[in-house]
């Protein structure tokens, strides 16, 4: 049982790893949500850590709402968070252990970061009884060998990985739990392909649309992270393998929007290079409209199998809208079960997050 009852409330500790946008956000919507979390869940979030690759600050007994608004504030400023640490999983691993040892034999440790290699530490929390919110997909995507572990583990959330605030997962669930899984899962995956779809559409040409979601902050630092379908990939990886498919990244097929001759250049040339694509990608672009289409980057996965890549969608389909991920079973088989909306977003990231945390708040706490 996660926390002990202090009063009328079950305080449960949480622990943030990453408080840029997605964990600030999340961290103000603990504390602006303290009077929901009492009346509906019965439960107080004390943050009990908080960490960035600069720095740490645990706190055994909770941060005061203050100092944590003062924490992000700070952050903003460009400070690092709490004292300075070398931001590595064996010194997280350490961090935890020592709030086990101030008592709190179990928690939630919520990952916001895009970190690799973290895998150690998640496995270390869930031996010591914590439960993980992750809005990170790197260990979910892994292996399966050293991935297998966070799939229907009864203390592991991870919402927003797939469709951020959108219940894509949270269905997905309830589908495979009344034996219905899915026998096609497809959608447009990526927020940031979505927009470069959408400028496409409108006439302006792939270098510019590109410059401009980096710009805009809708790319990683890196955009070829997103035009390769790194992201994508992911994403399908773990629909995939809740849909019962033991995938490994080999099993999907996935068009890179770029080509790999242009993945030595530093980012600056590597954007500049892209006035070469303006042609082809107009000509797909002009190709989609012609037949009465939409150019969408669309990922799908089946039977264990799984691709990524651009095609000309009919503007009836609901995956021409850009926010919708469709699932087809046996109960779904002549209409897919649709779950659209708005998703995108560090605050609709961090609600699916927050939400995460009061799934585990009443099913694991109680």
């Amino acid at each position: 049982m996660i926390g002990s009852q202090r009063g009328a409330l079950c305080p449960v500790p949480v622990f943030v790893l990453g408080v840029g946008g997605v964990g600030a956000a999340l961290v103000r919507q603990i504390v602006e949500g303290r009077g929901s979390a009492a009346a509906r869940a019965g439960c107080r979030f004390e943050v009990v850590g908080l960490a960035d690759r600069r720095g740490a600050l645990l706190a055994p007994d909770g941060l005061a709402d203050a100092d944590l608004l003062a924490q992000l504030a700070a952050k903003q400023r460009g400070e690092p968070v709490g004292v300075p640490w070398d931001g590595t999983p064996g010194a997280a691993i350490a961090r935890v252990g020592e709030l086990v040892g101030c008592g709190h034999r179990q928690g939630i440790l919520v990952d916001t970061t895009a970190a690799a290699g973290l895998e150690p530490l998640l496995d270390r929390a869930l031996d010591l009884g914590w439960a993980l919110a992750l809005a990170n997909k790197k260990a979910l995507a892994g292996p399966w060998a050293t991935a297998r572990r966070y799939f229907h583990h009864p203390r592991v959330r991870h919402e927003s990985t797939v469709g951020g605030g959108q219940p894509v997962i949270a269905t997905m669930r309830t589908l495979v739990d009344t034996g219905d899984p899915p026998r096609e899962v497809s959608g447009e995956l990526s927020g940031t392909l979505g927009f470069l779809c959408n400028r496409l559409e409108e006439g302006v040409a792939f270098s510019s649309a590109v410059r401009e979601a980096a710009a805009r902050g809708f790319t990683e630092p890196d955009p070829r992270e997103d035009l390769g379908g790194r992201d994508v990939v992911r994403k399908l990886l773990i629909l995939g393998r809740l849909a019962g498919w033991e995938m490994e990244e080999g099993d999907v097929e996935v068009e890179r929007l770029v080509p790999p001759a242009l993945d030595a250049l530093p980012v600056r040339e590597f954007l500049e290079a892209l006035v070469d694509l303006d042609g082809p990608m107009a000509a797909r672009a002009a190709g989609a409209r012609n037949a009465g289409a939409r150019l969408r980057y669309v990922a799908r996965a089946a039977a264990g199998r799984g691709r990524a890549g651009l095609e000309a969608v009919p503007v009836a389909s609901p995956l021409a809208g850009l926010k919708h991920v469709a699932l087809r079973t046996a109960r779904y088989d002549d209409e897919p079960l649709v779950i659209g909306g708005k998703g995108a977003g560090v605050e609709m990231t961090a609600a699916g997050v927050l939400a995460d945390l009061f799934s585990l708040a009443r099913e694991v706490v109680r």
